[in-house]
Formats: structure tokens, sequence, C-alpha cells
């Protein structure tokens, strides 16, 4: 990048009022404060030997703006495929990199990527405070983007929505995304795969495929070992829902014998959790208790540990195991009361109902508090295995409401 890509009208009006001088004080004997005042308000052209000596008179050296000026879109560029690649600790050596030059980055023409990929980057890390605080400075500024800007900032906005557990609308934005096609080339392979996150979230398991399988090709290219990791994840789930037994056996596979090379230590618990799934789906019981104990182990944190035990309280009720099931419940809903798993509260308070043989109050519960809850966020999977159970449990006592929640299913 070269110095007209700085707004050097502006740097040195800043640099002016941070020393409180006066115009008549900067351009004593350099030109007319006329000059000057158009030159830092409107960056009117101004000979280099006009440039030099404003600068010289405020302390800044020509040079180190031009050294400043040429190193920002390469330690921006550095950030985003940092970002990209998921490497968090090489991201965090490129943030600090790019925010030692703030003050220059202020007054060029990247500003609006700065602050879209301090917005990645923060979302990244799950630092939500600053991420919100860029997505406000973002929105002040927008109405001076290109259209590739605007769309790259709408793309952000459905991942920070997907962190929120807001799948639909994140994917409604992410599809017009794609259709749009203005997203730069480096991002469509992540685009992809929040696609495909979406679809896997709200249980359109063939969609997630479609799309995991695009991302995977696009990783692939750029031999994104991690996030192919990532993908491969994904896909395992996903041909988990759709009954392709075989094919998550072999992106499973994969993860383990790549999990340690590539330092995805963070995968873990999920990791077992997901594939603890698997083996219960196909009838591998003992197996699948075992590997949800790996994955409460192997918990990062809270919501992780939570998550696991729920999946291995689910089980213990399928296979009978009451009292232990109900020792978890109890955990489960006091540790829920406050955190943002909302759908397992819900869950688990029915099945605690269930379980001290309260029937009636059980599925009276699920219609009033649990299926609304559900249908409200599209948990779509969730809805169907609960309105299936009451409709088997009205068909005998209110035809009606059984036909409701049959044709509930079917529309679905």
């Amino acid at each position: 990048m070269n110095l007209e890509k700085m707004n050097i009208g502006a740097m040195i009006k800043y640099h002016r009022q941070l020393r409180n001088m006066t115009q008549s004080e900067l351009c004593n004997g350099i030109c007319s404060v006329t000059h000057l005042s158009k030159f830092e308000n409107y960056n009117k052209e101004v000979n280099q030997e006009t440039i030099m000596l404003l600068l010289d008179r405020l302390g800044i050296s020509l040079d180190s703006i031009q050294k400043a000026s040429e190193s920002i879109a390469a330690d921006l560029s550095d950030l985003l495929d940092a970002v990209l690649s998921y490497d968090k600790i090489r991201a965090e050596e490129c943030y600090q990199r790019v925010q030692e030059q703030r003050e220059y980055i202020t007054f060029s023409n990247y500003i609006a990527r700065y602050h879209l990929y301090l917005y990645r980057y923060f979302l990244l890390i799950n630092d939500f405070s600053n991420a919100e605080k860029e997505q406000e400075t973002i929105r002040q500024i927008a109405n001076s983007f290109a259209a590739q800007e605007k769309e790259l900032y709408e793309y952000l906005h459905a991942i920070f929505l997907i962190i929120k557990g807001e799948y639909k609308p994140s994917l409604d934005i992410l599809l017009k995304v794609e259709a749009n096609d203005l997203l730069p080339s480096p991002w469509k392979a992540e685009l992809y795969y929040f696609i495909a996150f979406d679809f896997g979230s709200l249980k359109d398991s063939s969609s997630c495929v479609a799309y995991g399988l695009k991302a995977l090709e696009e990783y692939s290219k750029s031999f994104n070992y991690l996030r192919i990791l990532h993908t491969q994840f994904l896909l395992g789930i996903a041909y988990t829902d759709l009954g392709l037994y075989d094919n998550a056996e072999e992106q499973y596979r994969y993860i383990f014998k790549n999990m340690n090379l590539l330092n995805a230590k963070e995968l873990s618990s999920a990791m077992y959790n997901n594939y603890a799934l698997l083996l219960e789906k196909t009838g591998k019981m003992e197996e699948a208790f075992k590997f949800y104990l790996y994955s409460m182990e192997h918990a990062k944190n809270d919501i992780e540990h939570l998550m696991s035990l729920c999946s291995y309280t689910e089980l213990l009720i399928t296979q009978g195991k009451k009292e232990e099931a109900l020792r978890n419940i109890s955990k489960i809903l006091r540790e829920t009361k406050t955190s943002a798993l909302r759908k397992q509260q819900l869950i688990f308070r029915h099945y605690q109902y269930l379980l001290k043989d309260q029937e009636e109050k059980a599925m009276s519960y699920l219609e009033e508090e649990v299926l609304p809850y559900l249908e409200k966020f599209f948990f779509i999977e969730d809805y169907n295995k609960f309105a299936l159970s009451l409709a088997k449990y009205f068909s005998t006592k209110d035809t009606d409401k059984a036909l409701f929640y049959y044709k509930k299913i079917a529309e679905r």
C-alpha cells in the first residue's frame, strides 16, 4: 500500500489537535490557514514538500508513515488467514501487530476491513463484549461501505446469530449471501461450513451433508487441516442422523487419527459425545456409556459437561436405569436454571415427571411448555419426537388432539 491510500490530511489534523496546536501555529511559514483547512478536512491535494514540512513540525516522520502504510494490508491479511484457519494463537499475534498500527489504520482506506476483521476475530475467541462493540462501530460507518463490505458484515452478523443459537435467521442470511455471490473468495469455505452447521442444527441433515462436502472441498484446496477436521465432525453428526452409519464411522476414524496431530483437543468432549450417539444408534450401548463418560471427563467448561450429562442421562432412561437417571436429572435441572440451556431444562423436567410416574402432568407440561418452545426455535427433530409422544398419548384419550399432532409431524 502506498501513501495515496492514507488520508494524510485527517492524520495531520488529528496530531495537530493532539498537540493542542492551532492551524495558524502549524502552517505558519508553510502554507495558508485556508489551504491547511481544506487539506485537513477534505484531503485536498498538497505537494509532497508541504506535507513533509507539516509532518516535520508535528515531529512525525514521513518514512514511518510510509513503512506503516505498506505493512497494514499485509498484517490485516495475516490476521484474516489466521482467523479463517482457526489458529487462535497466531490470530492473537496478528491482532497485536494490527493494533500497534491502529492509529495509522484509522487514517487509511482499510478502516472498514480493519473493523470487519476485528469483528470476526472477537467471534473466534468468544469475546462477545468486544464483538458487540465492533458491531456497533460498523453500524455507524456502514453507509460508506462498498457492496462487498456490506455483504461481509451481513455474513458476520449471521455467525453471531449462530453463537446465540438463532439458527434459522442465521441460515436465511447465509443463503442470501451465497446467492448474492459477493463474498470475497477466502471466505467461501467458511460460508459453506456455517450453512452446513445451521442446516445440521435445524436437523436438515441431507442439506448439512451437501454443504459440508462443499466446505470440505474448499478447505482441502487451501490445506486448512483443522477446518477439515471440524467439517468432518459436522459430517459425522449428519451421517449419524441420516442412518448412514458407515459414512459416520469413516469421519470419526479420521478425527480420532488426526485430532492430536492438529492440536484439536478442544473438540474432544463434543467428538466423544457425538461418537457415543453413533454407538448408541448402532446398538453398542456399553460402548456408548463409556464414550459419554469420556465426553464428560474432557469437557472444557460447564456447558460442555452438562450437554454430555444430558446425553448420558437420556441413554440411562432408554435403558431403564431409573434411579441414576433421576439423580442426574436433579443435577441437570439445578444447573440449567440460570444457563442458556433452556431446551434441556424443559425436556428434563418432562422426563422427571415421567420417571416419577406422573404421566398426566408430564404430558400437560410437554404440551404447554416444551413443544411451544421447540416450535418457536425450530428444533424440528426434538419437536417431532415429543409431538409423537403426545399423539400416542392422546390416541386413546382425545382423537382430535392425536390427529392434530400427527398432522404437525407430517407438515415437518
